[in-house]
């Protein structure tokens, strides 16, 4: 299905828009625009471009941006340094902070022994229940500035596509 050239300048300029309020602090959009960037949503695909957005968010203590990273982090995804000790950190403040996605990895970890968490039913379970809780998420927590953990990112230059 081919997408119109109306519907690619609309996208275009909703890309404009988040990326200035990304650029103007606005955590929401940070991780909007890495979102768009990791899986190269009418941007070109650009994994290290949207890990510089999702550490941006994650100075504010955006607790998505932080389950984004730390997925990132522990496989390594766009030559992005593989550090699973961080990418645990990431994970756990998400799941702290009620992402679903985050619980259920923890329960996960617990019940199979991986990703430096021992077995543990109960914790397994633990984690389960939290990810079946229908509670909105705390969207800011903890801040957290990886650059302290030797991480480097570099500011990405956004390319459009038509995809």
């Amino acid at each position: 299905m081919k997408i119109s050239d109306k519907k690619i300048r609309e996208k275009n300029d909703e890309i404009i828009y988040q990326e200035q309020l990304a650029e103007d602090g606005d955590a929401e959009a940070q991780n909007i625009i890495a979102a768009r960037l990791a899986k190269g949503y009418f941007v070109e695909k650009d994994e290290q471009g949207a890990f510089y957005w999702y550490c941006q968010a994650i100075k504010q203590g955006y607790v998505y941006a932080k389950w984004n990273a730390g997925s990132m982090l522990l496989h390594g995804d766009g030559g992005i340094p593989k550090n699973e000790e961080l990418a645990m950190m990431l994970i756990e403040d998400a799941a702290n902070s009620g992402v679903n996605d985050a619980c259920i990895f923890l329960s996960f970890c617990y019940l199979n022994g991986k990703h430096g968490k021992g077995m543990d039913i109960d914790l397994s379970k633990q984690w389960n229940k939290e990810a079946k809780k229908v509670t909105e998420p705390q969207y800011f927590g903890r801040s957290i500035d990886l650059v302290l953990y030797g991480v480097k990112t570099q500011k990405p230059v956004m390319k459009f596509t038509s995809k």
